[in-house]
């Protein structure tokens, strides 16, 4: 039975702009084109679940303008049951800049905009539904962030926290999550080690489980795959080698078809092997929900793997 997702989280409008570098300050360089796309970490994830055969919920609130009106037409048209979705008059959807060089090196500057006006009082209703994992991440306020986690907890749902974008996040002020998964800068910024090699990510993620008191703890290693610890795991899972072109949402896409393969499977380090390869197939495509790829896309990919 198909995994149900409720995602709190973001939901952004992208602007990607291609060049062959990076000024460097009071610098101009010409770039090669722009254009907009739908993105945000938490809308990012949710899309990717849903496109893997997830039904996904959105609890996000968007701003009343174009670009809150466009992202709600793009989450129906994937099949997210906008339903608890909040339209906050006066305020900007939330607005990324993502900078992408001819190397695959992308830069991100982040507006969360009307993400963090996102309310805890209202998710009480939210969860008198059923759901089997709730996605969660750094781009709407803390409360909220405990808020969820608080109810899904009660009902022994499983929580899947992204801890993006990187800051030293209070951690010790949400309760436990089931999954607690930061990228390598994010590690970085939240226990000040970056994990380098197998050693490192065992220290960062005990560093980690301390913090928070998570279940289970899985990295998110870019090129180099992703590290899963906790309940007697303590392993690296490979990556799989793809022809990069723009490396934006590999890691939402991770994390998304994580919780759903987790619901379904049961077994997180074959979660992970499947995250990974929806992960690898996004750097293979230009922009963040654009490139997301579907379930029997991911299938036909691993059956090119064995």
């Amino acid at each position: 039975m198909a995994a149900k997702i409720l995602l709190v989280g973001s939901v952004m409008m992208d602007l990607i702009l291609r060049c062959e570098r990076a000024p460097e300050p009071s610098e101009s360089v010409l770039g090669h084109d722009y254009r907009n796309a739908p993105g945000g970490k938490g809308s990012n994830a949710a899309v990717a679940a849903a496109r893997t055969g997830a039904q996904v919920s959105a609890y996000a609130t968007i701003g009343d303008d174009a670009n809150g009106e466009y992202l709600l037409d793009c989450w129906k048209k994937e099949g997210v049951d906008t339903t608890f979705t909040i339209t906050k008059p006066g305020a900007n959807t939330g607005f990324v800049a993502i900078t992408l060089e001819d190397n695959g090196q992308n830069r991100l500057i982040i507006f969360p905009g009307a993400n963090m006006l996102t309310p805890p009082d209202e998710l009480e209703n939210v969860f008198e539904n059923d759901f089997d994992a709730v996605l969660l991440q750094f781009e709407i306020p803390l409360e909220t962030n405990a808020k969820a986690i608080e109810l899904a907890n009660k009902k022994g749902i499983i929580t899947v926290l992204d801890a993006g974008p990187a800051q030293d996040y209070p951690l010790e002020k949400l309760p436990p999550v089931t999954i607690l998964s930061p990228n390598e800068t994010e590690t970085k910024a939240l226990v000040g080690i970056y994990p380098a090699d197998h050693a490192s990510c065992r220290e960062a993620a005990q560093k980690l489980m301390a913090r928070n008191g998570c279940k289970f703890v899985v990295l998110k290693l870019g090129e180099r795959g992703s590290y899963l610890y906790g309940e007697g795991l303590d392993v690296m899972v490979p990556p799989y080698k793809v022809d990069a072109i723009d490396p934006t949402a590999a890691g939402d896409a991770f994390t998304g078809t994580l919780a759903k393969a987790f619901v379904e499977m049961g077994d997180l380090v074959e979660a992970a092997k499947y995250a990974s390869a929806s992960g690898a197939l996004t750097c293979t495509q230009l922009g963040a929900q654009p490139s997301l790829p579907t379930a029997a896309e991911i299938d036909a990919f691993l059956a090119t793997q064995k």
